[in-house]
């Protein structure tokens, strides 16, 4: 089947007016307040610039003040992504699962799924932060992501009585979406680069009033717009993921 990307955009749109109330409370306890909170609470990550005629001393230096960062803020990260995938789990279910759950229900089920699906985001998600760190990769990586893009939609689904592992999960994402992979990296950079785009301008107020002129007040509006930015688009991704494995795991691939 191939897919037609104004089509899958009108039935994510559909399926969120249709349950709006329902997602922005599940959004906005998994998806905005973990970024919120990394916003407010984590200091930025240091800059670290290696130049050629920089010494020994200097580049361990700079390595232990990384070091440094990451043990003081790396379980704020892991934290933050925690929440946000198990929320990911959480609304996968509630539309895919066969035996249509209530919120309670998909939540139940998320946890002791969640292990699984968490290592396969992760597995998943290594082509993006490739293709982010290096530039000249960003889009293989958002071909590559376009294709693995179902995998959690197939954890979540639970067709057959045994749960399928992560192998497999990835392998039927990349069945399904075979043939279909220019639209599925379009879609993907939608949310993807959508989601820096509007988070960037909230991003960058709230540096330059850090730098500036320390307003608490305004430094919090700032996070608070920035955090609801990457909410929406992550929800976005999530809708998508829906609408395109409905799609094509009914076509009988």
């Amino acid at each position: 089947m191939r897919l037609d990307m104004m089509g899958v955009l009108r039935d994510a749109w559909a399926l969120f007016r249709r349950d709006a109330d329902l997602l922005v409370r599940i959004a906005s306890a998994f998806l905005f307040v973990p970024q919120l909170a990394m916003l407010m609470i984590v200091p930025a990550m240091p800059t670290i610039a290696l130049t050629p005629d920089m010494g020994e001393a200097e580049q361990r230096a700079l390595a232990q003040v990384l070091a440094n960062w990451i043990a003081a803020n790396g379980g704020w990260y892991l934290g933050a992504t925690v929440l946000v995938h198990f929320g990911t789990l959480v609304v996968l279910s509630l539309y895919l699962r066969r035996d249509r759950p209530d919120v309670k229900l998909a939540m139940t089920g998320a946890v002791r799924q969640f292990p699984r699906f968490l290592l396969a985001m992760i597995i998943t998600g290594l082509p993006l932060g490739i293709g982010l760190y290096w530039a000249v990769l960003l889009i293989p990586a958002l071909y590559l992501l376009g294709r693995l893009m179902l995998t959690g939609p197939v954890l979540a689904d639970r067709r057959t009585e045994r749960p399928l592992g992560v192998r497999a999960a990835i392998g039927r994402s990349w069945r399904l979406t075979k043939g279909n992979g220019l639209v599925l990296s379009g879609l993907v950079s939608l949310t993807v680069i959508g989601g820096v785009l509007l988070g960037a301008p909230f991003v960058l107020i709230d540096k330059a009033l850090r730098a500036d002129a320390p307003n608490p007040i305004v430094i919090a509006l700032a996070d608070i717009g920035g955090a609801a930015a990457v909410a929406v688009m992550l929800l976005a991704a999530i809708l998508l993921q829906v609408t395109v494995y409905r799609r094509l795991a009914n076509d009988g691939i």
